[in-house]
């Protein structure tokens, strides 16, 4: 199978066997403050949020699914579709790991060291762009939408270091659905584990 053609399908791809990506998600946002705004054009791939464009390996059009492609989340693993490349695709640990020392050292070592049920490596601290691609622009707080469901409004450590001081990382606060700054040595710093899961037909490895 040609691998563009593969990906076409996933719901993550499109355009064709020489795709080679694909238009952003839209915001969420569709609420409407004047003609021209995000609200009014919802720029981004077809449907919405939460449905992709084309049906995923499990054959629906649900962008968040668990590992088995339900809704359960037995493991609080979130699998994002949007993300799937034809082998590959991002899942999220819905839970809020801290690290020993709560610091942006120690939340990355939680996050490297995290083991859920039978993915017991391959974790990570995510990255700011990671963090920034579920964030629902609809809601007043960002992840407050299923199947997170993150109703307080903490700031979400990433991996990625402001090259306009090193001394900081970029955070995600959820009640400002923004990312910026905050000082690598603040304590009680927390954030949601990342890993690249290996998609084989309909199992995740």
């Amino acid at each position: 199978m040609i691998y563009g053609m593969w990906f076409n399908s996933s719901g993550g791809g499109g355009g064709g066997a020489t795709s080679v990506g694909d238009l952003l998600q839209k915001t969420g946002q569709t609420t409407s403050y004047r003609t021209g705004d995000d609200g009014d054009i919802q720029a981004g791939r077809k449907v919405d949020f939460t449905t992709l464009k084309d049906n995923n390996p499990f054959g629906n059009t649900n962008r968040f699914t668990d590992e088995l492609g339900g809704s359960t989340y037995a493991n609080d693993i979130v699998i994002d579709w949007s993300t799937y490349d034809g082998s590959e695709v991002l899942g999220y640990y819905r839970v809020w790991v801290l690290g020993s020392t709560t610091n942006w050292d120690g939340t990355i070592d939680a996050c490297l060291a995290h083991s859920v049920g039978t993915f017991t490596s391959g974790w990570r601290c995510p990255n700011a762009r990671e963090l920034a691609n579920i964030i629902d622009y609809s809601q007043s707080i960002a992840l407050n939408y299923a199947p997170f469901n993150i109703s307080i409004g903490y700031q979400a450590t990433s991996s990625t270091t402001r090259a306009s001081n090193t001394n900081q990382a970029f955070v995600l606060s959820l009640s400002g659905s923004n990312l910026s700054g905050g000082n690598k040595t603040n304590l009680g710093q927390r954030t949601l584990p990342v890993r690249n899961f290996t998609v084989t037909g309909t199992t995740l490895t």
